[in-house]
């Protein structure tokens, strides 16, 4: 009876370990690509050498639901953003936007909201690290229209070699 009890417990235990363990990765798939909010698509560095001073770190939001106003970018430690920001939507015509950057956060705000169904390219540009392989993370957050708080949009991985 109670060998019966213990492999039931660690059937329970494996199925929940299977499930806990993919969970991430079919949200990072399929599943954000066709929320209905707003979200981060992709991101890189070009070139993605560690050496290379004066890259450029990108990422992709795509617009959902509501219109997007602003955007708000920690910027990690030990990087230098010299060049300013350039913004293209999916077409690769550039949005006007006004950049500032106080400590260590970098706001981009529209001119004009981008609409939903919209897949806009934020190009950092200029990016100076201190030249050895990293993981730099960017926390990016946005303002919707209608909506006073930023909202959390996810945090952007940029790996350099």
């Amino acid at each position: 009876m109670r060998s019966i009890a213990i492999k039931k417990l660690i059937y329970a235990a494996a199925f929940t370990f299977v499930l806990a363990f993919n969970a991430p990765t079919t949200l990072a798939g399929g599943a954000m690509r066709n929320a209905n909010v707003s979200h981060l698509v992709h991101s890189g560095a070009h070139p993605n050498n560690a050496r290379f001073q004066g890259a450029t770190h990108h990422f992709e939001v795509h617009v959902q639901e509501k219109a997007l106003s602003a955007l708000a970018i920690d910027l990690p430690d030990d990087v230098k953003m010299r060049s300013g920001i350039e913004v293209k939507n999916q077409s690769g015509q550039k949005i006007e936007s006004q950049v500032s950057v106080n400590n260590r956060k970098a706001t981009v705000v529209f001119s004009q909201p981008v609409s939903p169904d919209t897949t806009i390219s934020i190009d950092m540009r200029g990016i100076y690290t201190p030249g050895y392989s990293h993981n730099w993370r960017y926390t990016i957050a946005g303002k919707m229209v209608g909506i006073n708080a930023d909202i959390p949009l996810g945090t952007v991985l940029i790996q350099t070699y």
